[in-house]
């Protein structure tokens, strides 16, 4: 018996997307475990980003050959408006989580003030980020992405990208939970932006909003790290900081509410234009 066309496509995109992310993962962790030690320990992030980056375009590359498909095919090649696009999505991820920090504030009784400890307020260490964020979209909203939604459509790529994305980060030491309420709900963000034929630049400045206030107030990094801290008071009750968790946990699910909205938006819109052509 014959297997029909769209099965074998569907099939074909499922392997090669796992197919690019074994390969990724494999020269990540070859970057991580062979090239991190060379370096001094305040360079640690810069150097996972920085080959973690050639990893995943290592790994495109290789599927993009299979393919016989090219860069720009993917939206991979710099364009005129790449730079506009990315301070777009730092403008739009800042206001984003500022708005829920603001919401953490006037909701709870997390109170954010400067840290006294900070050590390094200089921005150039948190340049990092760039390329960390830039690694973790070309690996899971270029090729994979791309790849899926031609065959599934955006509904279900959404789906397989925000799952491939925690488990990602849950192979990189997060906790389950974290890694699903956060970077996995966070993905659908990251996919709506990811979804106009004109590259990764928007996501790649949402995600690096989002990564930098996070870690510049305390979330995503050490004590001494952070230029404030958004935190409770010493003599906080285990009622109020529960509190604090359900309003952190509403605020994750509205941003993934609005994300699905907005994902059922696309698909309707581009269904509609389909009818009248």
């Amino acid at each position: 018996m014959k297997i029909p066309e769209f099965i074998n496509q569907r099939l074909s995109a499922l392997l090669k997307s796992l197919l690019y992310w074994i390969v990724f993962l494999i020269l990540l962790f070859l970057a991580g475990s062979q090239l991190k030690p060379i370096f001094p320990d305040n360079w640690n992030e810069f150097v996972y980003g920085i080959f973690g980056t050639l990893a995943a375009l290592i790994a495109t590359r290789i599927l993009l050959k299979i393919d016989k498909k090219s860069f720009a095919e993917y939206g991979l090649v710099w364009q005129k408006g790449t730079l506009v696009r990315f301070l777009k999505g730092l403008a739009l991820g800042t206001s984003i989580f500022l708005l829920i920090i603001l919401t953490l504030i006037l909701f709870t009784e997390l109170q954010i003030d400067r840290n006294p400890k900070a050590w390094n307020p200089w921005a150039f260490w948190y340049l990092a980020i760039i390329p960390l964020a830039l690694m973790e979209e070309i690996a899971f909203r270029s090729y994979p992405f791309l790849k899926l939604n031609k065959v599934f459509g955006l509904r279900i790529t959404q789906i397989v990208i925000s799952l491939a994305f925690a488990l990602y980060h849950i192979l990189q030491g997060w906790d389950f939970q974290i890694a699903f309420l956060g970077p996995g709900i966070w993905a659908f963000v990251f996919g709506i932006a990811a979804i106009r034929p004109n590259g990764i630049a928007l996501p790649t400045g949402i995600h690096v909003a989002l990564n930098l206030i996070q870690q510049l107030i305390g979330i995503k990094s050490s004590a001494n790290e952070s230029i404030w801290l958004l935190k409770h008071s010493e003599t906080a009750s285990a009622e109020a900081i529960a509190h604090t968790d359900a309003i952190g946990l509403l605020t994750q699910i509205l941003v993934l509410g609005c994300a699905l909205f907005i994902t059922e938006f696309h698909i309707r819109k581009k269904n509609k234009a389909r009818s009248f052509n």
